[in-house]
Parts: structure tokens; sequence; C-alpha cells
């Protein structure tokens, strides 16, 4: 038994852990399942709304998550402004099981399937919101989840740690991905309750982790909340911050560029499922197919792959994968168009993204004071990020109309996506002496 637990920590990467971390990152994991198991839970009854709009209505969709995340910042700014971190997150995750709870309520009694879907009735105005809400969620309760992780663990720590938090969350996904597809003819509002109450049970897993983390940290425990704001934090000033300090300008940058990269594929993949598939359950269960392989190759890399391209191959390397992989995808699609080929990319594509790049991501923010991690994280992994969809709808309704596709897409991508990787290497070398600095700037909380 000794020699089976012995392996399944080298697994991990978590064989050289103390116990304190091990129980810390270990409840940070469990909470980051529930909150991906909610929301793969939901995520086929967002892309089956979305698939029922018109073509020219995505960018509608694009810009309404963006309002909706911007407008969360407020009161998410004055938790933090008001209350410490141990309050004010539990407090988030408690308000969307809340909201989603009242959406099932909402829901209840309707009709399963959507048909064509406008702007005109109430109902899909509802489904609307729906759709940008449940978007707003995967932003926001994941970055929740994340800033826990990025407060208490130190660089050293996340690249060792972090992809174990990672495989918490991919679990959840492939769990939930899972019980989507068997829930695919039931109603939304049986699907949100779940949703509603796999949230709660991530805060419990939270609690946990928390009480964890401050074991962890032991005597340096007393220095956390002494890191108070250098001034009451707002959206604007926060976004003023990541406009002026060139690291998070960079982090900004590099998050913009992916989200466009993800809007490009993801208009490929909706008009493919409003091509092919006709039936709104038959659409659910094929998406909650992708999202099971997407999440079930991810777990493997997790497990084998992500602390050691982080430990070896270092930030610079691990935030050029994503840009690589997208320039690769999209000349597949330019050589062989086809359902079968862009199904493949699109499961490789994400799987690098949760399996490397997102953890990657993440461990940039640990170089950061409380102001970075706390009010200009959030504003570039919700605002920037969503800004980011609205510039590739954009973009992509622009290249549709001029009909450019394969090689003339791969031609307008190729730069940008050079782009991308030079501010990935730049953030990995940045990073690094950041954190080399960042005791000279704080001796106190070192």
């Amino acid at each position: 038994m000794r020699a089976v637990i012995g392996t399944l920590l080298r697994l991990l990467r978590i064989h050289d852990a103390s116990t304190a971390e091990r129980r810390a990152v270990g409840w940070t994991a469990v909470a980051f399942f529930f909150v991906l198991f909610a929301y793969y839970l939901m995520r086929p009854l967002r892309e089956n709304v979305a698939a029922a709009f018109p073509q020219g209505h995505l960018l509608r969709l694009f810009v309404l998550t963006l309002v909706l995340t911007t407008l969360l910042n407020q009161p998410y700014l004055a938790l933090v402004r008001r209350l410490p971190s141990h309050r004010f997150l539990p407090y988030a995750l408690h308000a969307f099981a809340a909201s989603f709870a009242a959406l099932a309520i909402a829901f209840a009694g309707s009709a399963t399937s959507l048909g064509t879907l406008g702007w005109i009735e109430w109902r899909d105005r509802g489904l609307a919101f729906f759709y940008s809400w449940v978007t707003a969620f995967s932003v926001c309760g994941v970055t929740i989840v994340w800033v826990h992780a990025v407060e208490w663990f130190t660089l050293e720590q996340g690249k060792r740690l972090f992809g174990l938090v990672s495989v918490g969350g991919t679990l959840g996904a492939v769990l939930g991905s899972t019980a989507s597809k068997q829930l695919a003819d039931q109603s939304y509002s049986s699907v949100l309750v779940l949703a509603a109450v796999a949230i709660e049970c991530g805060v419990a897993a939270w609690w946990m982790s928390l009480r964890a983390c401050r074991s962890m940290m032991g005597t340096r425990v007393a220095a956390a909340p002494a890191r108070e704001m250098h001034e009451g934090p707002s959206f604007v000033g926060g976004l003023l911050r990541v406009a002026r300090q060139p690291y998070l300008r960079g982090i900004a940058t590099f998050v913009l560029i992916a989200s466009v990269a993800a809007t490009t594929f993801y208009y490929q993949r909706i008009a493919l499922s409003r091509e092919l598939l006709f039936d709104d359950a038959a659409r659910r269960s094929v998406e909650a197919d992708i999202n099971f392989w997407q999440n079930a190759l991810c777990l493997g890399l997790q497990l084998f792959a992500t602390s050691r391209v982080l430990l070896f191959f270092g930030l610079a390397v691990a935030l050029c994968v994503m840009p690589l992989g997208s320039f690769l995808g999209i000349a597949a699609f330019g050589l062989w168009p086809s359902v079968g080929v862009y199904a493949t990319v699109e499961v490789l594509r994400r799987m690098l993204q949760f399996g490397v790049d997102k953890p990657a991501r993440e461990v940039l923010y640990t170089a950061l004071d409380r102001d970075g991690k706390y009010v200009s994280k959030a504003v570039i992994d919700t605002a920037v990020l969503r800004a980011g969809d609205v510039l590739g709808a954009l973009v992509n309704d622009l290249l549709l109309r001029m009909q450019v596709t394969g090689t003339g897409l791969l031609a307008f991508a190729a730069p940008l996506f050079a782009v991308w990787a030079s501010v990935g290497v730049w953030l990995g070398r940045r990073c690094r002496r950041y954190e080399m600095e960042r005791p000279a700037r704080e001796p106190s909380t070192s």
C-alpha cells in the first residue's frame, strides 16, 4: 500500500511536498473540482443556446457577456475593499449558486426544445442572459479559486503544486461532462439546481482549504493580513494599473490575443453545430462528448506533464504552447477542412489550454502583491478576457464577409500568433526576475 501511495504522490508531483502543502493544495483542488463540475454541467446548455441564435447574433451574445462581467467587477471590488479574502470569496460563490437556483425557478415548466431564437421575445432575451451569465461564471468562478491559490502559494510552490489544482478542476470537468450527457433529455431547471448544489459543495471545500493554507504558512500567516491595499480598489483604478505597469500590460495582451484566437475556433464550432445537428438533445450530447474527451486527455497531461513542463522548461516555454498549438490547428483546417479534423484540433487545443497554458498563466500572478492578485487579476480575467471575445467576434464577422478561409485565415493568424508567443516568452522571463526582486521591495512580507 505504501508503494502504491508513493507512486501516486510521484505521479501527482507532490512526493516532495510537506504534509501541510498536500492538504492545502488538495482541498484547493477539491474546491476547483466542484466549481468546474458545475460549469461543465451547464456548458452544453449554453452551447445549445448559442447554436439556436443566428450566426450574426453571436456578437450580441459576446457584448452582453462583456457587460455582465464588467458589472460583476463592481460588487467584487467592493467586497475586496471592505472584507478580508476569507469572507468575500465564499460570498461570491454563494451569490452564483443563488443565481442559478433563481434561474432554475425561472425556467421551470419551459420547453426543452429551443427552436430558432431572436431578440424580440422575452424568452429569447432570457436565454441570451443565461448564455452570458454561465459564461461569466466560467470566468469569475474559476478566477475566485485561482485567486485563493495565488494568494497562499509562492512562485516555487505554484510550479510544483498548481498542476494538482488543475487536475482537480479537470476531474470535475470530466464528471460534469459525463453527468451532462446523461441529463441531455432533462430540463434546464434540473441541471441548474444540481449546478447550484455543486457550487455550495465547492464553498465547503474552500473553507477546508483555507484552514490548511493557514497551517501551511505557519508563522507567515500573520503577515498576510498586513498586505493591505494601497488605496481603495476600483475597476477603473485596476484598469489604469494594468495599463501603466509593463508586466500587467503584458499579461493583459497575452490574454487578449488568446481570447481572439479562442473566438475564432468558437465561430467554426458553432457553425458546424448549427449545420450538422438539428436536434437540441443531440447538440447537448455531442457537446458533452467533446468536453469529456478534452478533459480526459487533459487529465493525463496534467498528471504526467504539467508540473514537469513548468519546473524543467520554465514559464516561457509553457506560455508558447498555445500559440504554437493554435497555429498548427488553423493550418490543419486549411489543409484538411473536415468535421473530424476540426473536432480533433478543438479537443487537442483545449487540452493544451487547460493542461499547460492555464496553470502557467496563474503562476504569473504569484509574483504580484495583493493589489495585483485581487484587483488587476480580476480586471484581466473578466473585462480584458471578454473584451477579447468581442474583438474576436468583430474580426471573425469581418473575415466571414470577406470570405477569408483556409490559407487566407492562416496568413492572417500567423503574425498575430507570433506576437502572442513573443509576449509569452517575455512574461516568463519577467516573472522570474519580478519574483527575485520582490524580497528587496517588500522585506516585511518575505
